[in-house]
């Protein structure tokens, strides 16, 4: 089992055994019966939350095999989608610099 089932069954028998036994007849104050509302309901979102991202990763769409390059060729060479996508580069090699000596101070630049 994995930690979110068992967390998910934990949570689950705790709501159980609290509303299964019943507390000594009193009276009971509203904001104390929201409380008790409310944390309910947290618990079950929770549950339910981890209900759905567990059974997120079973239905999920199948993707790229793994190792494919988005927008390339396989691993094995095949294109994706059955045809070869053409790529152009308009990079351009800047140009080399000229190399310049640093000046002296007080020397004046022969022309």
């Amino acid at each position: 089992m994995t930690p979110f089932r068992v967390l998910a069954l934990t949570l689950v028998l705790v709501l159980l055994a609290t509303t299964a036994m019943p507390a000594r007849a009193e009276a009971m104050e509203t904001t104390t019966m929201l409380l008790i509302a409310t944390a309910g309901v947290a618990i079950i979102i929770i549950v339910v939350y981890l209900i759905v991202a567990n059974m997120k990763d079973r239905k999920q769409a199948d993707g790229p095999a793994p190792g494919t390059p988005i927008g390339g060729m396989r691993v094995d060479g095949a294109p994706i989608g059955g045809t070869p996508v053409a790529v152009t580069s308009y990079v351009v090699t800047p140009a080399p610099q000229a190399v310049v000596a640093p000046a002296v101070q007080g020397a004046v630049a022969a022309p």
